[in-house]
């Protein structure tokens, strides 16, 4: 029996701050995880063009390097209805995000989630953009989506445990 691969993209707007910081974090979180390992593909793009291709902002690489968190993002990319209706589960950063990507997406099984809600639900709260801010905005921004993604593994793996089932 083959458990099915869980496509997971993190969504912001320029895609060098928010969700590339996400996407790493996630990969750390799944790597560590027996269950999730091998079984979870993250990914992160944005819902604007601006940066396209190019790497994560160096604010966002020394905080999630000052947390020791290694992995590479993707390089900056768009967050088109291609791409979208690809996913599994869309985590989103503000409710404009999730409006931009639900107006995209045409694959109704697709989830898409606002990152904050992980935390505190139904609260539908934004996370502050940390691109005007210093390293500590970044260092804040990076444990709301470290708390988050530990909420999200949580909620994937009773996810792969029932989509197993199934098979």
């Amino acid at each position: 029996m083959t458990q099915p691969l869980i496509r997971v993209a993190a969504v912001c707007t320029g895609n060098i701050c928010r969700s590339p910081m996400a996407e790493v974090v996630l990969k750390h979180l799944v790597a560590d995880d027996p269950l999730l390992c091998g079984h979870v593909l993250v990914t992160s793009a944005g819902t604007a063009r601006w940066h396209l291709g190019g790497a994560m902002d160096p604010r966002a690489r020394a905080a999630l390097d000052r947390a020791g968190l290694w992995r590479a993002g993707s390089p900056a990319a768009y967050a088109d209805g291609a791409y979208l209706d690809r996913q599994d589960l869309v985590a989103v950063m503000t409710r404009e995000h999730r409006d931009d990507v639900r107006d995209r997406l045409a694959n109704p099984t697709t989830e898409v989630v606002l990152w904050r809600n992980l935390l505190q639900p139904g609260r539908n709260l934004d996370l502050a953009d940390p691109y005007y801010g210093d390293h500590g905005d970044f260092d804040d921004c990076l444990a709301l989506l470290r708390s988050g993604g530990q909420r999200l593994t949580l909620a994937l793996r009773r996810l792969l445990g029932e989509c197993s089932r199934e098979v």
